[in-house]
């Protein structure tokens, strides 16, 4: 009997020394507490993890400096055709105090839809051959931005949808050619006057084809950029800038540079723009690739 008694308080010490307690309950083995809660493989700790791994991929495509820096200095190549020759008749603008130069009614040769008014064509601040620069210059702008994405997503292993960018940018160049002849017959509603009458709309277009490119790269940075150059486009096709010169600084800059601030403003704001874009991209470049997976 004595020995059932010992033998049965050695049970019930195994199994309160099993259960950890008197009440039955089983102790949580080290580090049992920590793993009820957001634990590595907590559904919202993995949900953080594939957003910031998302947030680093978009950082490591983003790569639109360069369309900014090219389209800038395709402007700056286009100040040439906004200067007046040495014999030129001048013409006065509506809401502006200087006259300038009616290149308008010099129209180079060639077929007329080279010579849409979309591109320059006929602007009274532009010259003979605008459009035709205009034309070569936006194609050469967007196959090289698609060649420059391309490059860079095989480099990088991801790629921005290109594709989408070439097919809209081809499609706002047809149709800033195509426009005009339908103009021809009267049609005024898409034959806007007070835009294309300083020659500066393929200013415009650049910045419709700059904001299908931030919704292609989810980028509120470049969306923003667009937004900002649009407006001042708009504002370089819409007003004579220098009488801002005139009125504020009292600086005239006459029928020869008149035109400059039009074309100049425009294109400081996409240099400016792509030079601290190319800053801040090569700045998150590193961490963004080389991130360790923790």
């Amino acid at each position: 009997m004595g020995g059932s008694g010992e033998d049965g308080r050695d049970e019930g010490e195994g199994t309160t020394s099993a259960t950890g307690g008197r009440g039955g309950s089983a102790a949580p083995p080290p580090g049992a507490a920590a793993a009820s809660g957001a634990g590595p493989g907590d559904p919202s700790q993995l949900l953080g993890e594939v957003r910031a791994i998302r947030g680093r991929a978009r950082l490591a495509r983003h790569a639109y400096w360069f369309p900014l820096l090219l389209f800038g200095l395709l402007i700056c190549a286009s100040v040439p055709f906004y200067l007046p020759p040495s014999r030129s008749k001048l013409v006065r603008l509506p809401h502006s105090r200087h006259p300038v130069r009616a290149g308008m009614y010099h129209a180079p040769p060639g077929p007329r839809f080279l010579q849409s008014a979309y591109l320059g064509g006929f602007g009274m601040l532009s010259s003979r051959g605008t459009a035709y620069y205009w034309l070569g210059a936006m194609l050469l702008g967007i196959a090289a931005t698609v060649l420059w994405y391309r490059w860079r997503g095989n480099r990088v292993g991801l790629r921005t949808p290109a594709r989408g960018y070439l097919i809209t940018g081809l499609i706002i160049v047809a149709l800033a050619l195509l426009i005009p002849l339908a103009g021809r017959g009267g049609m005024m509603l898409i034959m806007p006057g007070d835009l294309v009458i300083r020659g500066t709309f393929p200013f415009v277009l650049i910045g419709l084809g700059l904001c299908f490119l931030a919704w292609a790269e989810r980028s509120v940075g470049l969306a923003v950029i667009a937004a900002v150059y649009l407006a001042l486009a708009l504002l370089a096709s819409l007003y004579d800038i220098q009488n801002v010169f005139y009125n504020w600084l009292g600086v005239s800059l006459g029928p020869t540079a008149g035109a400059l601030p039009n074309v100049l403003l425009p294109a400081l704001v996409l240099l400016l723009a792509g030079a601290g874009a190319w800053v801040v991209q090569r700045r998150n470049r590193a961490p963004a690739e080389w991130a360790p997976e923790g």
